[in-house]
């Protein structure tokens, strides 16, 4: 065989390891995937945490506390896996916190207003999310805008949108399945804890080892070589705009249910915490290495945070210091570990 031979070989390889044409077990690296993600940063910040929080507060082990930081990563959770694959895709959306509401908005609507059934509602809330998804991906790709841009400007239609309708008001009490999502445990496990874990799980699947998760590592890491591979680059970059929507609206339905409420001018901070999990987590914010058990453990190391802050009695707003700390310092290790590698 000419050494033309070979090379055309190794590239049809390469070529068929990126698409996913090969099999998928001759393909599966280590448990957390093929991308890199360096995870040490916040596993040794929760670590540091939890002994910390062992001789300052050891009531901060309680199940009623342990619970609570729960309940709370689990949303940051759920919206990061979204936010996870529009990163890696060299994305970003700023409009998750609008598009949570707008779709709450829109399910309530649809039950309370115009009386449709619970199935119908919950279907509507979904779509109206896919379709503001799909409004963000098609102005960032048909027309080339900046995706800061659209998405910061998206951010203030859809949530407009949502005050225009609800008017300031307040959709309350809702059906008891609903409730459950938010508020229900199953042998003492929150069920929002529950979903949230179960997305994650099937994403990762998909993301690192489904020839979808290798494609979309290649758009975000290269996207003219990926085209060149006959990569849809296009709908990728919308696929994942629309399934960020799909994700917060189900964020949103959730949120229902635990507060068994919809206020329309809700859920401002939740895009601040969303993208610093995913970023503390190890995604690349330029796109092309992600990783979703980073995402899960962003979240986590987050609500710990918080709720650690409240258990030592400081003020409310110091959350946000020590939140913007960490993630100042888990930048500065993964850009420090980057620098290293470049050298």
């Amino acid at each position: 065989m000419t050494p033309a031979t070979d090379n055309m070989s190794s590239a049809d390889e390469r070529r068929a390891a990126l698409l996913g044409e090969t099999g998928w077990r001759a393909r599966m690296p280590p448990l957390l995937g093929p991308t890199q993600v360096p995870l040490a940063a916040p596993l040794v910040m929760l670590a540091i945490i939890a002994v910390g929080m062992v001789l300052a507060a050891p009531n901060f082990f309680a199940v009623g506390n342990l619970r609570a930081i729960a309940l709370d990563a689990s949303l940051i959770m759920l919206l990061g896996i979204g936010m996870t694959a529009v990163i890696t895709a060299r994305g970003i959306d700023l409009s998750i916190g609008a598009i949570l509401t707008l779709s709450s908005v829109a399910f309530a609507a649809a039950l309370k207003d115009f009386g449709l059934p619970l199935w119908v509602s919950v279907l509507v809330g979904l779509t109206v999310g896919a379709l503001c998804g799909l409004f963000n991906g098609l102005l960032i790709t048909r027309l080339r805008m900046p995706d800061f841009i659209v998405t910061l400007s998206s951010e203030l239609v859809f949530r407009g949108l949502a005050l225009v309708y609800a008017g300031g008001g307040v959709f309350f009490g809702f059906p008891e399945v609903i409730t459950f999502l938010g508020r229900g445990r199953v042998i003492g496990v929150p069920m929002p804890l529950i979903i949230a874990l179960t997305l994650v799980v099937v994403a990762h699947c998909i993301f690192a080892y489904h020839r979808i998760g290798m494609r979309l590592h290649a758009v975000g890491g290269n996207p003219t070589a990926a085209k060149r591979l006959g990569i849809s680059v296009t709908g990728y970059r919308v696929g994942v705009y629309v399934f960020m929507g799909i994700i917060a609206a189900i964020g949103g339905i959730i949120l229902t249910g635990r507060l068994d409420a919809v206020v329309a001018s809700g859920a401002v901070t939740i895009l601040l915490n969303t993208v610093a999990a995913v970023i503390v987590g190890g995604t690349h914010l330029f796109g092309g290495r992600g990783s979703i058990i980073g995402t899960l453990l962003g979240a986590w190391l987050l609500a710990t945070i918080t709720n650690a802050v409240v258990m030592l009695g400081f003020e409310a707003f110091w959350q946000h210091v020590a939140a913007g700390a960490v993630i100042l310092i888990t930048i500065a290790l993964y850009s420090r570990r980057n620098t290293r590698a470049e050298e």
